[in-house]
């Protein structure tokens, strides 16, 4: 009840108090989250880019960075409570694995694309507006939305926000049970059976901040067999282990 009322009033305030380009931001906020907030203004962080972040009462920059880092928190949770009820028998490694397939950066750039936070993602014009940056910077605009949303209305909407808004409409969760995209376990399980020593070595580097590239090499007993770049050095590494798998026949 209180939630509904907190939410019933927001709508009321933004009617009759909001206006102009406010009014146009706030309502895009709003089409994201699914309610008028009493108070727009954590919402506003949230998606607050650091490039674009704004000094505070106290001197501070008000950026999303301390939204993201809880709202990683928060959606951590939250995933984790969500595969616990859904899948009842299932083991701890089961969950782990499920649990980091959902939360990864491609995803949560996904998720944060269907929903639209790019188009309220406020970033410094020098910010490169690349499509790998910019899913990035809305992945973790997400995670700084959650956060947002658990100190605005509390654990138990976040959770049914999560369900209803994120997981239920974009991420069939048994399809994701039948994926295998772990390239790096299946290598070691093979290396460790046949005796084999990997190795990935960061062979190259280039670029600034976000749009650093990382190229990685997959050597197995001294010899490469696979070079792969990417922004992020772990993904880097999956694609090196996943071109390794395929040129040795590994399931």
């Amino acid at each position: 009840m209180k939630d509904k009322l907190r939410r019933v009033f927001g709508a009321l305030k933004f009617l009759f108090f909001s206006r102009g380009e406010e009014r146009r931001y706030h309502g895009k906020i709003a089409s994201i989250i699914g309610y008028y907030p009493l108070s727009f203004i954590l919402y506003e962080q949230a998606f607050r880019h650091l490039s674009a972040s704004e000094r505070g009462v106290g001197g501070e920059k008000t950026s999303n960075e301390r939204l993201e880092y809880l709202g990683d928190a928060v959606l951590d949770l939250t995933i984790a409570e969500l595969l616990y009820r859904k899948f009842p028998f299932k083991g701890e490694g089961f969950l782990t694995e499920m649990k980091s397939r959902i939360v990864s950066r491609k995803q949560l750039a996904k998720l944060a694309r269907e929903i639209g936070i790019h188009e309220v993602l406020k970033t410094d014009k020098n910010v490169s507006a690349s499509s790998h940056v910019m899913n990035s910077l809305s992945g973790n605009a997400l995670e700084a939305m959650i956060g947002a949303i658990y100190l605005d209305m509390g654990y138990s909407f976040t959770f049914n926000f999560v369900y209803q808004r994120l997981i239920k409409p974009f991420i069939i969760l048994d399809e994701i049970e039948k994926l295998n995209e772990n390239y790096k376990s299946i290598l070691n399980q093979w290396a460790q059976k046949e005796r084999k020593v990997i190795e990935f070595r960061i062979v190259d580097e280039n670029g600034k901040n976000h749009e650093r590239k990382f190229t990685i090499a997959l050597i197995i007993d001294g010899d490469e067999l696979a070079r792969a770049t990417h922004f992020s050095k772990k993904t880097a590494e999956k694609i090196a282990a996943q071109m390794v798998c395929e040129k040795l026949s590994l399931n």
